[in-house]
């Protein structure tokens, strides 16, 4: 009567698992609507704060822009001398007007090496828009996975009960022994750790996730994507061709080419004088006649006529023109790095979806039809299950790798979504100059604040 209870207990436990039943897992199945990418990138443009900073320094370069262009203001005031002389109110009284005349377009170079400025700022912008983007899917893809892993880890739990189940039906009529019945309560309490850690890494990871879009108290909820859906890039060549036409790095470098060449000619012009020209009007009290007197004067170039400046810019433009070139390399050779990854991730999960998984389903196949024709016992069933449910979990987690490498060589190898977002190399550099209209050049950017993916999407926060 035992045997045929213990008998019945392993045909219940094999067909409920033919049949795929688990358990309700919370964390898998949040009771909420479920988000897609396109969602969650919606609401990190809308909600991010880097990007209405992007959005600041864009709308600043254009002021400086405009303020660098501007004509110097007169100066008007009121004059008077030898005022109380022999008792008298004073030789003249009147009114006088100062004003600079900008020689040689300085102002016009001045303008445009801040509008220069501004296409760098609106570069710099675009890249911190791939930045956000880029990291939002590099963790969507990653929660995804997370999502998945979730429901797999319940399963192997459940393989794992059943382990336990089944060893004590069979401990029961002899055909197991105490050693076994603890081992497999062993390997049950691993993988309901396991599936605890897994919950513990999907809320920290969905944080995390919230933090990028902006919106921090944003519920946890079910994940709406495909990791599945990631199609074959063109080759590097090609790649590598529209990265560094595309890329906003090299558009910022090439602007700074620019810039540093327009302000290598405001200084060249700059020892060419302004003219300052005064102009007064007033009532003689001698004469008793208004009278009228202009003074013209400009500042000779004798000792000082930029030198310095005119060197320092010089050495910035070649600066600049090496940048360019630097800018082209280090994107080649982290494309190579993330390409490389993407190709590795691509073939391990062609194994798997080819050879891996399919190979496993067929062990375990082959061996739940052994254990009905009595060939096999029972707790080689689950040792096969196990395999395939742990290829299942390394598939994963494979697909989250490849989808995170496409997302680096499309993304433009741009991420870190929350850091504070690169300004123009000139920002605020007006003040620099004491006296002069267009402001003082400043160093090259030296960084151009793009992280590559590379470094980011090879572990699962």
């Amino acid at each position: 009567m035992r045997g045929s209870k213990a008998r019945s207990a392993i045909w219940l436990a094999c067909f409920t698992l033919v049949l795929g039943v688990s358990r309700p897992i919370a964390a898998a199945e949040p009771p909420r609507p479920a988000l897609n990418l396109g969602a969650l990138e919606q609401l990190a443009c809308d909600h991010n704060p880097t990007l209405r900073q992007a959005g600041a320094n864009i709308e600043a370069a254009q002021g400086r822009a405009q303020q660098a262009g501007l004509y110097p203001n007169p100066t008007f005031g009121y004059t008077a001398e030898r005022i109380g002389a022999a008792g008298t109110a004073g030789e003249m009284q009147g009114i006088f007007i100062d004003q600079t005349i900008v020689t040689a377009g300085k102002l016009k170079l001045s303008r445009a090496k801040y509008a220069q400025e501004a296409s760098q700022t609106t570069a710099l912008a675009l890249a911190q828009q791939y930045r956000v983007v880029n990291s939002v899917r590099i963790r969507f893809y990653q929660l995804l996975a997370m999502q998945r892993l979730l429901e797999v880890r319940a399963d192997l739990l459940k393989v794992a009960d059943d382990a336990v189940h089944t060893t004590e039906e069979l401990l029961n009529v002899g055909a197991a022994n105490k050693p076994d019945l603890l081992q497999a309560r062993i390997e049950a309490r691993q993988e309901r750790v396991a599936l605890e850690n897994a919950r513990t890494q999907y809320e920290a990871a969905w944080q995390q996730l919230t933090a990028l879009v902006g919106v921090p108290d944003l519920a946890v909820s079910r994940l709406d994507g495909d990791l599945e859906g990631a199609a074959p890039l063109p080759d590097f060549d090609a790649t590598l061709a529209h990265l560094l036409e595309a890329s906003p790095e090299i558009q910022v470098a090439i602007a700074e080419v620019a810039r540093t060449r327009i302000g290598l000619k405001r200084e060249q012009v700059e020892p060419i004088p302004n003219l300052q020209v005064r102009l007064a009007n007033g009532y003689d009290f001698e004469t008793r006649r208004d009278v009228t007197s202009v003074q013209v004067g400009v500042r000779l170039p004798i000792f000082d006529k930029n030198q310095g400046n005119i060197r320092t810019a010089r050495v910035q433009v070649a600066y600049a023109e090496a940048e360019v070139c630097r800018v082209q390399l280090s994107l080649r050779q982290r494309l190579a790095r993330a390409y490389a990854r993407y190709r590795t991730a691509r073939a391990v999960v062609e194994s798997y979806q080819k050879e891996n998984l399919p190979e496993a389903k067929e062990a375990y196949d082959l061996y739940l039809d052994s254990f009905r024709k009595r060939r096999a016992a029972w707790p080689q069933v689950l040792v096969a299950q196990r395999t395939y449910f742990q290829f299942s979990v390394e598939y994963t987690e494979a697909l989250a790798d490849l989808r995170c490498a496409e997302v680096a060589i499309l993304g433009l190898l741009l991420a870190d979504g929350l850091n504070e977002p690169p300004n123009a190399p000139s920002a605020g550099e007006q003040g620099q100059r004491s006296g002069r209209e267009g402001g003082a050049l400043c160093e090259p950017i030296n960084g151009r604040g793009g992280r590559s993916l590379e470094n980011r999407f090879g572990g699962h926060d």
